[in-house]
Protein backbone atom coordinates (compact mmCIF):
# COMPACT_ATOMS: atom_id res chain seq x y z
CA UNK A 1 0.00 0.00 0.00
CA UNK A 2 2.59 2.47 0.77
CA UNK A 3 4.77 1.75 -2.48
CA UNK A 4 1.30 2.09 -4.35
CA UNK A 5 1.15 5.32 -2.56
CA UNK A 6 4.53 6.61 -3.74
CA UNK A 7 4.54 5.27 -7.14
CA UNK A 8 1.16 8.05 -7.34
CA UNK A 9 3.10 10.51 -6.21
CA UNK A 10 6.02 9.69 -8.17
CA UNK A 11 3.90 9.64 -11.61
CA UNK A 12 1.94 12.95 -10.40
CA UNK A 13 4.78 15.49 -9.84
CA UNK A 14 6.53 13.66 -12.98
CA UNK A 15 3.49 14.83 -14.56
CA UNK A 16 3.49 18.25 -13.49
CA UNK A 17 7.10 18.50 -14.37
CA UNK A 18 6.72 17.31 -17.78
CA UNK A 19 3.62 20.29 -18.55
CA UNK A 20 5.32 22.56 -16.61
CA UNK A 21 8.39 22.04 -19.13
CA UNK A 22 6.54 21.80 -22.30
CA UNK A 23 4.30 25.10 -21.39
CA UNK A 24 7.30 27.07 -19.49
CA UNK A 25 10.68 25.54 -21.80
CA UNK A 26 12.83 28.10 -20.71
CA UNK A 27 15.92 29.46 -22.87
CA UNK A 28 20.04 28.66 -22.60
CA UNK A 29 22.92 30.63 -24.22
CA UNK A 30 26.19 29.01 -24.12
CA UNK A 31 29.30 30.56 -25.40
CA UNK A 32 32.97 29.50 -25.86
CA UNK A 33 35.25 31.17 -28.02
CA UNK A 34 33.85 31.59 -31.46
CA UNK A 35 31.10 28.58 -30.37
CA UNK A 36 27.96 29.85 -29.17
CA UNK A 37 25.44 27.08 -28.21
CA UNK A 38 21.08 27.98 -28.05
CA UNK A 39 18.70 25.74 -26.53
CA UNK A 40 15.80 24.92 -23.93
CA UNK A 41 16.42 24.72 -20.26
CA UNK A 42 14.94 21.07 -20.46
CA UNK A 43 17.08 19.97 -23.33
CA UNK A 44 20.22 21.26 -21.19
CA UNK A 45 19.35 19.94 -18.01
CA UNK A 46 19.17 16.44 -20.11
CA UNK A 47 22.36 16.98 -21.17
CA UNK A 48 23.65 17.80 -18.10
CA UNK A 49 22.25 14.76 -17.04
CA UNK A 50 23.49 12.32 -19.50
CA UNK A 51 26.99 13.44 -19.10
CA UNK A 52 26.65 12.94 -15.62
CA UNK A 53 25.50 9.18 -16.12
CA UNK A 54 28.53 8.51 -19.06
CA UNK A 55 30.85 9.92 -16.21
CA UNK A 56 29.62 7.64 -13.36
CA UNK A 57 29.78 4.74 -15.45
CA UNK A 58 33.20 5.38 -16.43
CA UNK A 59 34.85 6.00 -13.99
CA UNK A 60 33.01 2.80 -11.96
CA UNK A 61 34.94 0.56 -14.88
CA UNK A 62 38.03 2.11 -14.55
CA UNK A 63 37.94 1.72 -10.83
CA UNK A 64 36.81 -1.96 -10.70
CA UNK A 65 39.29 -2.51 -13.30
CA UNK A 66 42.06 -1.09 -11.19
CA UNK A 67 40.98 -3.17 -8.01
CA UNK A 68 40.35 -6.25 -9.94
CA UNK A 69 44.05 -8.08 -9.66
CA UNK A 70 43.17 -7.38 -6.19
CA UNK A 71 40.10 -8.65 -5.63
CA UNK A 72 41.20 -11.67 -7.82
CA UNK A 73 44.34 -12.27 -5.23
CA UNK A 74 41.93 -11.56 -2.21
CA UNK A 75 39.54 -14.09 -3.67
CA UNK A 76 42.73 -17.01 -3.98
CA UNK A 77 43.66 -16.40 -0.93
CA UNK A 78 40.29 -16.28 0.70
CA UNK A 79 39.87 -20.06 -1.22
CA UNK A 80 43.39 -21.20 0.26
CA UNK A 81 42.78 -19.97 3.49
CA UNK A 82 39.26 -22.05 3.22
CA UNK A 83 41.18 -24.97 1.96
CA UNK A 84 43.85 -25.10 4.41
CA UNK A 85 41.12 -24.61 7.45
CA UNK A 86 39.56 -27.80 6.19
CA UNK A 87 42.58 -29.20 5.84
CA UNK A 88 43.60 -28.66 9.73
CA UNK A 89 40.30 -29.83 10.51
CA UNK A 90 40.65 -32.94 8.63
CA UNK A 91 44.04 -33.46 9.63
CA UNK A 92 43.28 -33.47 13.04
CA UNK A 93 40.68 -35.75 12.91
CA UNK A 94 42.97 -38.42 10.83
CA UNK A 95 45.58 -38.03 14.13
CA UNK A 96 42.37 -38.24 16.80
CA UNK A 97 41.52 -41.50 14.52
CA UNK A 98 44.89 -43.00 14.78
CA UNK A 99 46.21 -42.42 10.81
CA UNK A 100 49.22 -40.46 11.75
CA UNK A 101 51.09 -40.32 8.01
CA UNK A 102 47.77 -39.28 6.71
CA UNK A 103 47.28 -36.34 9.57
CA UNK A 104 50.70 -35.41 9.20
CA UNK A 105 50.54 -35.12 5.29
CA UNK A 106 47.37 -32.67 5.61
CA UNK A 107 48.41 -30.47 8.21
CA UNK A 108 51.76 -30.17 6.26
CA UNK A 109 50.45 -29.67 2.85
CA UNK A 110 48.15 -26.85 4.33
CA UNK A 111 50.66 -24.70 6.90
CA UNK A 112 51.61 -22.26 4.55
CA UNK A 113 48.20 -21.50 3.70
CA UNK A 114 46.89 -21.85 7.70
CA UNK A 115 46.20 -18.56 9.17
CA UNK A 116 46.95 -20.80 12.49
CA UNK A 117 50.67 -22.13 10.97
CA UNK A 118 51.48 -23.04 14.72
CA UNK A 119 48.55 -25.12 15.26
CA UNK A 120 49.76 -27.08 12.17
CA UNK A 121 52.88 -27.65 12.90
CA UNK A 122 52.28 -28.63 16.38
CA UNK A 123 49.92 -31.35 15.58
CA UNK A 124 51.94 -32.09 12.84
CA UNK A 125 54.93 -33.07 15.67
CA UNK A 126 52.42 -34.72 17.33
CA UNK A 127 51.16 -37.04 14.15
CA UNK A 128 55.47 -37.60 14.01
CA UNK A 129 55.91 -38.65 17.12
CA UNK A 130 53.51 -41.43 16.60
CA UNK A 131 55.38 -42.40 13.85
CA UNK A 132 58.32 -42.53 16.19
CA UNK A 133 59.71 -40.09 13.44
CA UNK A 134 61.56 -38.28 16.35
CA UNK A 135 63.85 -35.90 13.71
CA UNK A 136 60.81 -34.96 11.92
CA UNK A 137 58.91 -33.97 14.98
CA UNK A 138 61.94 -31.71 16.18
CA UNK A 139 61.32 -30.15 12.69
CA UNK A 140 58.08 -29.44 12.82
CA UNK A 141 58.32 -27.89 16.60
CA UNK A 142 61.12 -25.66 15.28
CA UNK A 143 59.44 -24.33 12.49
CA UNK A 144 55.99 -23.91 14.74
CA UNK A 145 58.24 -21.36 17.15
CA UNK A 146 59.47 -19.87 13.80
CA UNK A 147 55.88 -18.68 13.02
CA UNK A 148 55.18 -17.67 16.11
CA UNK A 149 58.21 -16.27 18.61
CA UNK A 150 55.45 -15.22 20.82
CA UNK A 151 53.99 -19.16 21.20
CA UNK A 152 57.60 -20.17 23.23
CA UNK A 153 56.17 -21.75 25.82
CA UNK A 154 53.75 -23.77 23.97
CA UNK A 155 55.79 -25.06 21.71
CA UNK A 156 58.57 -26.42 24.51
CA UNK A 157 55.39 -27.31 26.58
CA UNK A 158 54.22 -29.40 23.38
CA UNK A 159 58.45 -30.68 23.31
CA UNK A 160 58.54 -31.62 26.91
CA UNK A 161 55.22 -33.42 26.99
CA UNK A 162 56.21 -35.60 23.46
CA UNK A 163 60.04 -35.83 25.06
CA UNK A 164 58.47 -37.80 28.50
CA UNK A 165 56.36 -39.76 26.22
CA UNK A 166 58.96 -41.30 24.69
CA UNK A 167 61.28 -41.71 27.37
CA UNK A 168 63.90 -38.66 27.08
CA UNK A 169 64.46 -37.47 30.38
CA UNK A 170 67.54 -35.63 29.78
CA UNK A 171 65.97 -33.90 27.34
CA UNK A 172 62.72 -33.56 28.69
CA UNK A 173 64.39 -32.18 31.89
CA UNK A 174 66.40 -29.47 29.76
CA UNK A 175 63.45 -28.39 27.89
CA UNK A 176 61.50 -28.06 31.26
CA UNK A 177 64.11 -26.23 33.54
CA UNK A 178 64.30 -23.76 30.60
CA UNK A 179 60.57 -23.20 30.62
CA UNK A 180 61.15 -22.87 34.43
CA UNK A 181 63.55 -19.83 33.50
CA UNK A 182 60.96 -18.48 31.15
CA UNK A 183 57.97 -19.04 32.82
CA UNK A 184 58.78 -19.44 36.62
CA UNK A 185 55.30 -19.65 38.05
CA UNK A 186 53.38 -21.68 35.38
CA UNK A 187 51.17 -24.53 36.96
CA UNK A 188 51.47 -27.19 33.78
CA UNK A 189 55.42 -26.86 33.82
CA UNK A 190 55.80 -26.97 37.34
CA UNK A 191 53.45 -30.20 36.95
CA UNK A 192 55.23 -31.68 34.51
CA UNK A 193 58.61 -31.36 36.14
CA UNK A 194 57.08 -32.77 39.03
CA UNK A 195 56.05 -35.52 37.27
CA UNK A 196 59.46 -36.18 35.79
CA UNK A 197 61.49 -35.68 39.22
CA UNK A 198 59.10 -38.45 40.46
CA UNK A 199 59.97 -40.87 37.91
CA UNK A 200 63.20 -40.63 38.34
CA UNK A 201 62.83 -40.38 41.94
CA UNK A 202 64.95 -37.09 42.49
CA UNK A 203 63.29 -36.58 46.03
CA UNK A 204 65.57 -33.32 46.98
CA UNK A 205 64.21 -31.42 43.81
CA UNK A 206 61.03 -32.78 44.01
CA UNK A 207 60.75 -31.61 47.82
CA UNK A 208 61.95 -28.25 46.81
CA UNK A 209 59.63 -27.97 44.44
CA UNK A 210 56.64 -29.06 46.80
CA UNK A 211 56.20 -25.67 48.06
CA UNK A 212 55.19 -24.34 44.52
CA UNK A 213 53.22 -27.39 43.53
CA UNK A 214 50.57 -26.57 46.15
CA UNK A 215 50.26 -23.02 45.54
CA UNK A 216 50.22 -22.94 41.83
CA UNK A 217 48.88 -25.88 40.34
CA UNK A 218 45.20 -27.07 40.72
CA UNK A 219 46.34 -30.45 42.42
CA UNK A 220 43.88 -31.30 45.24
CA UNK A 221 45.03 -30.90 48.89
CA UNK A 222 44.97 -34.50 49.58
CA UNK A 223 47.69 -35.41 46.32
CA UNK A 224 49.85 -32.87 47.50
CA UNK A 225 50.05 -34.29 51.58
CA UNK A 226 49.98 -37.96 49.36
CA UNK A 227 53.12 -36.48 47.56
CA UNK A 228 55.07 -34.81 50.52
CA UNK A 229 54.67 -38.61 52.03
CA UNK A 230 56.21 -40.39 48.82
CA UNK A 231 58.94 -37.72 49.04
CA UNK A 232 59.56 -37.74 52.75
CA UNK A 233 59.88 -41.73 52.48
CA UNK A 234 61.85 -41.57 49.46
CA UNK A 235 64.44 -39.11 51.24
CA UNK A 236 64.35 -40.91 54.27
CA UNK A 237 64.90 -44.30 52.54
CA UNK A 238 68.08 -42.96 51.27
CA UNK A 239 69.74 -41.75 54.64
CA UNK A 240 68.29 -44.97 56.26
CA UNK A 241 70.66 -46.92 53.94
CA UNK A 242 73.13 -44.84 54.34
CA UNK A 243 72.83 -45.31 57.76
CA UNK A 244 73.12 -41.02 57.89
CA UNK A 245 71.28 -40.11 60.88
CA UNK A 246 72.07 -36.63 60.99
CA UNK A 247 71.18 -35.86 57.49
CA UNK A 248 67.70 -37.50 58.44
CA UNK A 249 67.22 -35.29 61.14
CA UNK A 250 68.07 -32.22 59.48
CA UNK A 251 65.59 -33.26 56.46
CA UNK A 252 62.44 -33.28 59.16
CA UNK A 253 63.71 -29.80 60.93
CA UNK A 254 63.69 -28.60 57.36
CA UNK A 255 59.71 -29.45 57.37
CA UNK A 256 57.01 -26.85 57.81
CA UNK A 257 55.44 -26.88 61.32
CA UNK A 258 52.32 -28.01 59.94
CA UNK A 259 53.79 -30.94 57.98
CA UNK A 260 55.95 -32.02 60.89
CA UNK A 261 52.50 -32.27 62.93
CA UNK A 262 50.94 -34.31 60.54
CA UNK A 263 50.58 -38.20 61.32
CA UNK A 264 51.32 -39.63 58.62
CA UNK A 265 55.04 -38.03 58.10
CA UNK A 266 55.15 -38.48 61.86
CA UNK A 267 54.77 -42.56 61.40
CA UNK A 268 57.86 -41.99 58.56
CA UNK A 269 59.86 -40.55 60.07
CA UNK A 270 59.51 -43.07 63.51
CA UNK A 271 59.56 -45.80 61.05
CA UNK A 272 62.90 -44.65 59.61
CA UNK A 273 64.20 -43.57 63.54
CA UNK A 274 63.65 -46.80 64.84
CA UNK A 275 65.32 -48.81 61.54
CA UNK A 276 68.33 -47.14 62.51
CA UNK A 277 67.80 -47.96 66.00
CA UNK A 278 67.78 -44.13 67.10
CA UNK A 279 65.24 -44.87 70.11
CA UNK A 280 65.39 -42.15 72.51
CA UNK A 281 64.67 -39.45 69.13
CA UNK A 282 61.79 -42.06 68.24
CA UNK A 283 60.27 -42.29 71.86
CA UNK A 284 60.28 -38.66 72.15
CA UNK A 285 58.92 -38.31 68.88
CA UNK A 286 56.21 -40.61 69.59
CA UNK A 287 55.04 -39.28 73.26
CA UNK A 288 54.95 -36.19 72.29
CA UNK A 289 52.46 -36.62 69.86
CA UNK A 290 50.42 -39.40 71.20
CA UNK A 291 50.26 -36.52 74.43
CA UNK A 292 48.34 -34.27 71.77
CA UNK A 293 46.40 -36.21 69.60
CA UNK A 294 45.85 -40.11 69.73
CA UNK A 295 46.73 -42.28 67.26
CA UNK A 296 46.72 -46.05 67.08
CA UNK A 297 49.32 -46.47 63.61
CA UNK A 298 52.01 -44.10 66.20
CA UNK A 299 50.66 -45.98 69.12
CA UNK A 300 51.41 -49.49 67.57
CA UNK A 301 55.43 -47.71 66.71
CA UNK A 302 55.83 -47.42 70.10
CA UNK A 303 55.95 -50.86 70.82
CA UNK A 304 59.32 -51.39 68.64
CA UNK A 305 61.02 -48.96 70.42
CA UNK A 306 64.11 -50.57 72.62
CA UNK A 307 65.48 -48.73 75.55
CA UNK A 308 67.67 -49.94 77.88
CA UNK A 309 65.36 -49.49 81.01
CA UNK A 310 62.15 -49.77 79.42
CA UNK A 311 59.97 -49.17 82.82
CA UNK A 312 59.48 -45.35 81.74
CA UNK A 313 58.34 -46.57 78.49
CA UNK A 314 56.11 -48.98 80.21
CA UNK A 315 54.47 -46.10 82.65
CA UNK A 316 53.86 -43.73 79.69
CA UNK A 317 52.26 -46.64 77.83
CA UNK A 318 50.15 -47.94 80.57
CA UNK A 319 49.01 -44.02 81.42
CA UNK A 320 47.35 -44.46 77.45
CA UNK A 321 46.05 -47.36 77.93
CA UNK A 322 43.77 -45.74 80.82
CA UNK A 323 42.13 -43.46 78.39
CA UNK A 324 42.43 -45.75 75.56
CA UNK A 325 41.51 -49.42 76.99
CA UNK A 326 40.53 -51.09 73.92
CA UNK A 327 42.96 -50.35 71.28
CA UNK A 328 44.59 -53.56 70.53
CA UNK A 329 47.35 -51.34 68.94
CA UNK A 330 48.33 -50.19 72.10
CA UNK A 331 47.78 -53.42 73.94
CA UNK A 332 50.41 -55.00 71.42
CA UNK A 333 52.91 -52.13 72.10
CA UNK A 334 52.74 -52.86 75.68
CA UNK A 335 53.02 -56.75 75.29
CA UNK A 336 56.21 -56.04 73.13
CA UNK A 337 57.74 -53.76 75.75
CA UNK A 338 57.12 -55.90 78.02
CA UNK A 339 58.76 -58.50 76.31
CA UNK A 340 61.61 -56.40 76.01
CA UNK A 341 61.41 -55.80 80.01
CA UNK A 342 61.10 -59.52 80.26
CA UNK A 343 58.28 -59.47 82.20
CA UNK A 344 57.04 -62.26 80.93
CA UNK A 345 53.86 -63.07 82.52
CA UNK A 346 52.59 -59.28 81.50
CA UNK A 347 53.60 -59.77 77.91
CA UNK A 348 51.42 -62.80 77.77
CA UNK A 349 48.94 -60.99 79.06
CA UNK A 350 48.74 -57.88 76.98
CA UNK A 351 49.14 -59.96 73.76
CA UNK A 352 46.19 -62.05 75.08
CA UNK A 353 44.29 -58.59 75.67
CA UNK A 354 45.50 -57.34 71.91
CA UNK A 355 44.03 -60.74 70.43
CA UNK A 356 40.74 -60.59 71.94
CA UNK A 357 40.52 -56.66 70.33
CA UNK A 358 41.64 -57.44 67.28
CA UNK A 359 43.35 -60.76 66.47
CA UNK A 360 46.41 -60.80 64.06
CA UNK A 361 49.13 -62.81 62.61
CA UNK A 362 51.67 -60.94 64.05
CA UNK A 363 50.49 -61.07 67.86
CA UNK A 364 49.93 -64.95 67.13
CA UNK A 365 53.77 -65.03 66.17
CA UNK A 366 55.23 -63.34 69.04
CA UNK A 367 53.08 -64.47 71.62
CA UNK A 368 53.55 -68.39 70.13
CA UNK A 369 57.39 -66.88 70.58
CA UNK A 370 57.40 -65.73 74.22
CA UNK A 371 55.05 -68.90 75.05
CA UNK A 372 58.42 -71.00 73.25
CA UNK A 373 60.94 -68.93 75.53
CA UNK A 374 59.50 -70.18 78.48
CA UNK A 375 58.80 -73.61 77.80
CA UNK A 376 54.87 -73.62 77.38
CA UNK A 377 55.67 -75.35 73.77
CA UNK A 378 51.92 -76.70 73.21
CA UNK A 379 50.64 -73.52 73.66
CA UNK A 380 52.72 -72.01 71.78
CA UNK A 381 52.30 -74.36 68.60
CA UNK A 382 48.49 -73.75 69.17
CA UNK A 383 49.20 -69.97 68.57
CA UNK A 384 51.25 -70.98 65.54
CA UNK A 385 48.73 -72.59 64.29
CA UNK A 386 45.88 -69.88 64.78
CA UNK A 387 47.92 -67.60 63.66
CA UNK A 388 49.00 -69.31 59.93
CA UNK A 389 44.91 -69.85 60.13
CA UNK A 390 44.74 -66.19 60.35
CA UNK A 391 47.07 -65.11 57.61
CA UNK A 392 45.53 -67.59 54.72
CA UNK A 393 42.42 -67.07 55.54
CA UNK A 394 42.39 -63.12 56.53
CA UNK A 395 40.02 -61.93 59.35
CA UNK A 396 38.78 -58.73 57.43
CA UNK A 397 41.22 -55.17 57.30
CA UNK A 398 44.69 -56.23 59.61
CA UNK A 399 45.90 -52.65 61.06
CA UNK A 400 48.94 -53.88 62.52
CA UNK A 401 50.12 -56.31 59.39
CA UNK A 402 51.57 -53.41 57.93
CA UNK A 403 53.53 -52.19 61.40
CA UNK A 404 56.14 -55.01 61.58
CA UNK A 405 59.69 -53.42 61.60
CA UNK A 406 63.08 -55.22 61.23
CA UNK A 407 61.76 -58.80 60.96
CA UNK A 408 64.86 -61.17 59.80
CA UNK A 409 62.30 -63.16 57.20
CA UNK A 410 58.53 -62.48 56.31
CA UNK A 411 55.51 -63.55 58.72
CA UNK A 412 54.20 -66.39 56.88
CA UNK A 413 57.59 -68.20 56.52
CA UNK A 414 57.81 -67.82 59.96
CA UNK A 415 54.69 -68.77 61.10
CA UNK A 416 54.82 -71.70 58.57
CA UNK A 417 58.88 -72.71 59.98
CA UNK A 418 57.44 -73.15 63.52
CA UNK A 419 54.47 -75.09 62.51
CA UNK A 420 57.05 -77.22 60.47
CA UNK A 421 59.53 -77.59 63.76
CA UNK A 422 56.73 -78.39 65.69
CA UNK A 423 55.38 -80.89 63.37
CA UNK A 424 58.80 -82.96 63.37
CA UNK A 425 59.03 -82.49 67.08
CA UNK A 426 55.64 -84.67 67.51
CA UNK A 427 57.01 -87.55 65.13
CA UNK A 428 60.69 -87.19 66.43
CA UNK A 429 58.84 -87.48 69.67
Amino acid sequence: MRLLFIALVTMLTAGIAVHWALHNPGYAFLAWGHWSVELTLIDLVIAIIFCFVVLYVTVRLIARAWRAPHQLASRLHSRRSERARRGLIRGLIELAEGRWKESERLLIRNASSSQTPLLNFLAAARSAQMQQAYSRRDQYLRRALKTNPQAQVAVELTQAELQLAHGQTELALATLNHLREIAPDHAYVLKLLGRLYLQLKDWEALAKLLPKLRRTTSMSSERVDDLEIKILTGLFERQTQKADLDRLKQFWEALPRKSRSRPELIRVYADHLIKLEAFKPAEALLSRQLNHAWNDDLAARYGFIKLPNANNQLKQAETWLRSHPHSAPLLLSLARISRNAQLWGKSRTYYEASLSENPSSEAYLELGELLEQIGEKDSASNYYHKGLRLLIHGAGNNTTRSLQINQNSNIKSQISERLLKDVDDIYTA
